[in-house]
């Protein structure tokens, strides 16, 4: 390596690629963005804003949101945390909704509140939201708009209340009390070093929280939640003209604050010499190392021009230059690093930042990984990028763009909310799906090498940059000091570093396919023909049956649809003759697998670009495959999927990487590991799916070993079968099915398969597991009941609403009586195999002085329900929400799901549900309800501290 002067590649940088303090660009983009115009923006005399939009996706109801320009930056000192209590406090009681009411109220119209009824605080902004509201209805209306009335000034705030509520808000914090929560908030403090995000947490101080005085919360909600910092914006099926006056007439009697606090906005301050930051946590297997580079953000006003877009985009293309050069890095055997995980982010309003994360090709390496970084940051700050690269990401970029505007092209009511949210607090562009869609597509075009070099020295700068080590605290001895950290990046500054070579990029080639196959059966099928019960009828479909006795169903599907979708399956998965060990080896191996020579990565790049996707799976009972393609990229799909079956094979550096995941993953086993292996060990009494994998057994891994296990399951493609659906007609379809599907060379004989389910445990099991050397002060309970039950739609839904009416009543005594825990999730489950199982799971995290408390809660509302059943009242709610989410639901519902469960004859449960809704009733729910609970199989697990 030769020293030079960094002076002079700073100087040639600017004369070659204009870089300069601000990013310059090659055309330009100073043009207006144009404001969506369905949408009515107003503001009151009292200053709050209003953006109302028409929508109808789902019809018939509306969005409801009030939007609060501030959030815990707000807080004082002594009021860390009540931005977040006030949140909480606007669920209990106000002016016109007291105590429960709001929530009561919302509830028997089918809004249910934490799925319809939220909200959410952050650094800068609260949201409050009622969702998913009937609007056929004048009165419902206006109760949900005086309810964001209330929440603008009426908050009740009464003390018995809050005293309440304490307890809750410990418990959040408790709940978050975790190993990734305190990485995460430790790193965002050191990239925000110095300023007010730094000393300010959401959920802010327990202290705070527990001695603060009603009055305190109070004089802080009428101090900064005031109309000329809020904004009620409402999207749905309404008239807009209607809902103005609506709004006007509601929430103009608000008073306007004299004399009102002005709300500052808060900067992060420049910092000439890298931040260094450490975090070592008993808790984590987390490694890595991290360098950030905090970045300007773009003026209001230039945010309204096609600027905003412009930088977006010329962000993405950088990601995708950086990831690409990260992953040529990772692949030499002298790599630093596993991977590199470059990303844009930003902090709240303040700053955009550039990060890169790697991870360590071995946990005591942090100093090489982040070595590996500066160096390719320096390489690229000395070179810049090829046109090669460009016109490379630039493709990958587009293709990015469209498969996101296909996504999201029929758009939601909350999307248009969300527009408006981020207009009101961020100010970006409030502009249409197609008109950003248009000018993103017209600007990436234009976009040059210029433009992207002139972004180095922004994105890349050696000034304000933060560089961050995650550790276990068992290895924290290895990580450098701060002076190696700064003498090592000044170095690399200062050396010559070697030009960037550009990897050749791979394509999948076309199999030389000397002779097409044979289709030996065709016929037309309905729903007749499968046995399918559904509103709808199958029609415009064809079944083929191959040579090599692969079937075939294509289902003609035109209208929304752009591709074609596709899911194959064949008896077998983990019911195979090999070992238990050996099927799940490969079922984890199956993404780093190479299809023609193609790593997962240069696969994922070249799918992309041709508008396809296609990956095999195992599963206890199946393999196949599931993907979707372009109908113009349909015989490279069709080729593709051919190599699957032919040309696979397992690369010796991916294997190695596999073998050094999983030998860590059985070196860090710790308190969290074992616990979860013995609830699986006395959750089962048979459990043959269960593994304990060793080093040995890692070792033994070799290529020929995975390509067999491969090829045993997929080499083979007698008994699969495939069903597509989409808009491309059957008769296309046919010669590429003949020439690349039906050529496959098929055994006559399969595997002899053994079924291997787990077998639940009956009678009362128990396990208080008290982990030693935790700093998080929570303890995780589960508990678990089950007994027989037949696997039908009905007993389906019954389960759910046996569910539902047990998570709302512990919403009452365990969350808002006992101020125990945060939330008490409980979920059905209906299992088919090895028998027919109905399960109730229900999950909650508490303080360990309150377990044996809330458990005894827990049993004394199913007791209550074993005995009394439950009310016409929560039936009717229950029926009111399931029905708006059945009713979305069907349009997600997709024919390939249809098909293969009517081909496996497996009952498909959610098809039924909306038929069967009028057909629950007290009585049924409470005879399910007795069935499951007074069967005398209960587990009860908890984790605790020590």
């Amino acid at each position: 390596m030769i020293t030079i002067n960094k002076k002079i590649i700073l100087f040639l940088l600017v004369i070659f690629t204009g870089i300069s303090s601000t990013l310059s660009q090659s055309f330009d983009v100073s043009a207006q963005l144009p404001i969506d115009e369905e949408f009515v923006i107003g503001k009151l005399p009292n200053g709050l804003t209003y953006y109302i939009r028409e929508a109808s996706n789902p019809k018939g109801r509306a969005e409801f949101f009030i939007v609060h320009n501030v959030g815990s930056l707000q807080e004082e000192d002594d009021q860390r945390g009540l931005a977040h209590f006030l949140e909480h406090m606007a669920f209990n009681g106000t002016k016109n909704f007291p105590d429960k009411a709001l929530l009561n109220y919302f509830g028997s119209i089918g809004v249910k509140f934490g799925a319809n009824i939220n909200a959410y605080t952050s650094m800068d902004r609260t949201v409050y939201n009622i969702s998913q509201v009937p609007v056929t209805s004048n009165t419902v209306i206006d109760s949900t708009l005086l309810a964001l009335h209330d929440w603008s000034h009426y908050i009740s705030c009464e003390a018995e209340e809050i005293e309440k509520e304490r307890g809750v808000i410990r418990e959040e914090w408790r709940r978050g009390d975790i190993a990734l929560t305190r990485m995460m908030k430790a790193i965002s403090r050191f990239q925000q070093t110095g300023s007010r995000f730094a000393e300010r947490d959401v959920i802010g101080l327990v202290s705070v929280i527990d001695n603060f005085e009603p009055q305190t919360l109070i004089d802080y909600y009428h101090k900064w939640y005031r109309p000329d910092l809020q904004a009620v914006i409402v999207v749905g099926d309404i008239d807009k003209k209607e809902m103005e006056q609506r709004i006007i007439k509601t929430f103009s009697s608000i008073p306007a604050v004299e004399n009102a606090a002005v709300k500052q906005y808060y900067s992060i301050p420049d910092n000439k010499e890298p931040i260094i930051g450490y975090f070592t946590d008993p808790e984590t297997s987390a490694v890595s190392a991290r360098l950030s580079v905090k970045i300007p953000m773009l003026s209001d006003s230039e945010k309204q021009t096609e600027r905003y877009f412009y930088e977006k985009l010329i962000e993405d293309i950088f990601i995708e230059l950086m990831k690409n050069r990260f992953r040529v890095t990772s692949l030499s055997p002298e790599a630093p690093f596993r991977m590199v995980i470059p990303v844009f982010g930003s902090i709240s309003y303040a700053s955009r930042m550039f990060t890169a994360t790697a991870i360590p090709v071995e946990d005591e390496k942090t100093f090489d990984a982040l070595q590996g970084i500066v160096t390719e940051i320096e390489r690229t700050r000395q070179y810049g990028f090829e046109q090669e690269e460009l016109n490379h990401v630039k493709k990958i970029v587009a293709a990015n763009l469209e498969k996101e505007y296909q996504k999201i092209k029929e758009r939601k009511n909350v999307d248009y909310v969300n527009d408006a949210i981020e207009n009101y607090t961020r100010n970006t562009p409030l502009v249409t799906l197609e008109q950003k869609n248009v000018s993103q597509k017209n600007i990436l075009g234009k976009i040059a090498l210029t433009d992207i070099n002139s972004a180095i020295n922004k994105f890349l700068s050696s000034e304000n940059r933060v560089v961050v080590f995650a550790t276990p605290e068992k290895i924290k001895q290895t990580l450098p000091t701060e002076s190696q950290v700064l003498a090592m990046m000044e170095e690399v500054q200062n050396t010559e570093q070697e030009q960037f070579i550009i990897a050749e990029k791979k394509e999948i080639q076309f199999s030389d396919i000397k002779a097409p196959g044979r289709i030996i059966k065709s016929r037309n099928v309905t729903s007749k023909d499968y046995g399918i019960k559904y509103e709808m009828p199958l029609d415009s479909t064809t079944e083929w049956t191959l040579q090599n006795g692969v079937k075939v169903v294509w289902k003609e599907e035109f209208g929304k649809k752009e591709n074609v979708s596709m899911f194959a399956f064949r008896k077998g998965g983990y019911a195979y003759p090999e070992n238990i060990e050996d099927q799940k080896v490969l079922n984890s191996f199956l993404r780093d697998i190479a299809i023609n020579n193609l790593n997962q990565h240069e696969r994922a790049e070249w799918s992309l670009k041709n508008k396809l996707s296609l990956s095999p799976y195992i599963t206890e009972r199946n393999e196949g495959f599931s993907g979707s393609f372009d109908p113009e990229s349909s015989e490279k799909f069709f080729n593709l999927l051919h190599k699957y079956f032919t040309d696979v094979s397992a690369n010796q550096k991916e294997v190695e990487n596999f073998k050094r995941r999983m030998l860590k993953s059985i070196e860090n086993k710790n308190a969290q590991t074992f616990y979860k292996d013995s609830v699986n060990k006395l959750t089962y009494s048979n459990n043959p799916l269960r593994t304990d994998y060793k080093e040995p057994y890692v070792q033994s891994l070799t290529p020929s070993k995975l390509n067999a296990l491969y090829q045993s399951h997929f080499y083979n493609p007698q008994g699969f079968t495939f069903i597509f659906s989409g808009p491309m007609r059957s008769k296309d379809a046919k010669p590429l099915i003949e020439k690349y599907m039906a050529s496959i060379s098929g055994k006559a004989k399969v595997p002899d398969l053994k079924f291997k389910e787990p077998v639940l445990r009956t009678g009362e099991v128990s396990l208080r597991y008290k982990a030693p050397d935790l700093l998080s002060s929570k303890a995780s309970v589960t508990r678990i009941y089950h007994n027989k039950s037949d696997y039908t739609a009905m007993n389906n839904l019954l389960a759910k609403f046996t569910a539902y009416i047990l998570s709302n009543r512990y919403l009452k005594s365990i969350r808002e009586d006992k101020g125990g825990t945060y939330h008490v999730g409980v979920k059905s489950e209906l299992s088919r195999y090895p028998t027919p199982t109905a399960i109730m799971e229900i999950n909650f995290d508490t303080d360990p002085a309150l377990v044996d408390d809330l458990l005894s809660v827990v049993q004394g509302d199913i007791q209550n329900l074993v005995t009394q059943g439950p009310t016409e009242n929560e039936i009717s709610e229950i029926k009111l929400y399931l029905e708006k989410r059945f009713q979305d639901r069907k349009e997600n519902i997709s024919w390939n799901g249809i098909i293969s469960n009517a081909l496996k004859e497996e009952p498909y449960l959610d098809l039924e549900e909306l038929s069967l809704l009028d057909k629950i009733n007290t009585h049924n729910v409470h005879q399910f309800a007795k069935s499951i609970f007074l069967a005398n199989n209960k587990m009860t697990f908890v984790f605790e501290p020590q």
